[in-house]
């Protein structure tokens, strides 16, 4: 598992944000997407809620790309 600070993840999370905040709601929940998709991946392969993507716990990088989508009105 990656524990970078910089990582796809915390990158991704950064430009939802932004894409939330310039109004480029299909760009937003692309990026909350893929988060989902990283952090699924790396469940299939056995991580457990509480191990560690790029220093942050799996449920919290799910609840930030959840949050993200439901705040948002990006739920499709």
């Amino acid at each position: 598992m990656n524990n970078n600070k910089n990582g796809v993840l915390h990158r991704a999370f950064n430009k939802a944000r932004e894409a939330v905040k310039a109004g480029d709601e299909d760009t937003a929940r692309d990026l909350f997407d893929f988060m989902l998709v990283r952090v699924g991946n790396e469940r299939l392969d056995g991580a457990e809620i509480d191990d560690l993507m790029e220093d942050i716990k799996i449920g919290v990088w799910l609840e930030r790309a959840w949050y993200g989508l439901e705040n948002n009105n990006l739920l499709l």
